[in-house]
C-alpha cells in the first residue's frame, strides 16, 4: 500500500475518533484508536488485516490446487462405450411415427431428446437404451465423439426409386437438432463406417454400443437403399421402413470433466465441463 493511501486511512481513523495530531506524529505505530472497546494502534490493525488476507489467499490457493487435481480433459479419462452426461434438450412438439419418405417422428412434446423412442417399426423390436455414449476419441486433438445410446426418433426411408443421397442429407441435417452449443462442435447421423468400426464385422453380435434391440438407419447409401443395423446388430441395406436413427455429436476439444455423476436416467456418466 502506498504512503498516500496509508496517510488517508490514518487521518480517517483519527478524525473518526475525534483526535487530532500533527503531521509528524502520523505514523502507523504512533496513532492509536479504540476498536471494539479496546485501544489499538494503526500498525496492529494493518498487521491483522494483512495476516487475515494472507490466510484467505492461502485458503483460496488450496481450493484452486484441489480443483485442478480433479479436472481433466474428457478425452484423457473416458473409454469407448462410457456414458457421458450430455444434454440435447427437450422436444417442443409432438409427432407420430413417420409413414412416408423423408419424415421424422415418434416423439412427444416436453420429453427429453436424450431418451429413446421405444420402437419405430414393430413393437416386438424395442430398445431400453437412453443417454449418450462415447463412440470414439482422439487424445491428440482432445475431441470426443459421442452417440445417442438408443434412438431418439424414427425416420422413414422410402421405396427404391428414392435416391439414398436425399435421405443421407436429411439425416445429417436432422442430427443438428441435438447440438448443445455449449459442448458440441458438430453433428451428423451415424454412418456405415462408424457402425462397422465397433466390431469390425457386419455380422450380428451382442455389443450394445451397436446393438440397440431395434432397427435403425445409417447415413450411408447402397444405391437407392440405405445401410442399416438390425435388432440383433447385423448390418444390411433396406428401404420402405420407419426405423430409428442415431445422432452423433463431436464435442469441442476444450471439454473437461470433474469425474462421474448420475445422468437423468440414473446411469453413471462423465460430467462435462467447458474450459473457458
Amino acid at each position: 500500500m502506498g504512503g498516500g493511501y496509508l496517510l488517508i486511512i490514518i487521518i480517517l481513523l483519527v478524525v473518526t475518533n475525534g483526535i487530532t495530531y500533527g503531521a509528524s506524529q502520523l505514523t502507523s505505530d504512533g496513532v492509536s484508536y479504540t476498536k471494539d472497546g479496546k485501544l489499538t494502534t494503526v500498525k496492529s490493525a494493518l498487521d491483522e488485516l494483512i495476516n487475515t488476507s494472507l490466510t484467505e489467499i492461502d485458503s483460496l490457493k488450496e481450493k484452486v490446487d484441489g480443483y485442478e487435481k480433479t479436472v481433466h480433459y474428457l478425452a484423457d479419462q473416458v473409454k469407448v462405450g462410457d456414458y457421458v452426461a450430455y444434454d440435447a434438450g427437450t422436444w417442443d412438439s409432438s409427432k407420430v411415427k413417420p409413414t412416408k419418405q423423408g419424415e421424422f417422428g415418434g416423439y412427444t412434446i416436453n420429453t427429453s431428446k436424450n431418451s429413446s423412442v421405444e420402437w419405430c417399426w414393430k413393437e416386438s423390436y424395442k430398445t431400453t437404451l437412453n443417454g449418450w455414449r462415447v463412440l470414439s476419441k482422439d487424445e491428440k486433438t482432445k475431441n470426443v465423439t459421442i452417440i445417442h445410446a438408443g434412438q431418439p426418433e424414427c425416420y422413414y426411408h422410402g421405396n427404391s426409386d428414392v435416391n439414398g443421397e436425399e435421405s443421407i442429407r436429411l439425416l445429417n441435417e436432422r442430427a443438428n437438432q441435438y447440438k448443445n452449443t455449449m459442448y458440441a462442435e458438430k453433428a451428423h447421423a451415424m454412418n456405415y463406417l462408424e457402425a462397422l468400426a465397433i466390431t469390425s464385422s457386419e455380422s450380428a453380435n451382442d455389443n450394445d454400443l451397436r446393438k440397440t434391440g431395434d432397427y435403425y438407419w445409417l447415413a450411408t447409401a447402397n444405391g437407392n437403399e440405405l445401410w442399416d443395423v438390425h435388432h440383433d446388430s447385423f448390418m444390411g441395406d433396406d428401404y420402405n421402413f420407419s426405423w430409428g436413427f442415431r445422432p452423433v455429436i463431436v464435442l469441442k476439444s476444450n471439454i473437461l470433466t470433474t469425474g462421474k455423476v448420475r445422468d437423468e436416467f440414473n446411469q453413471e456418466a462423465w460430467q462435462l465441463v467447458e474450459m473457458k
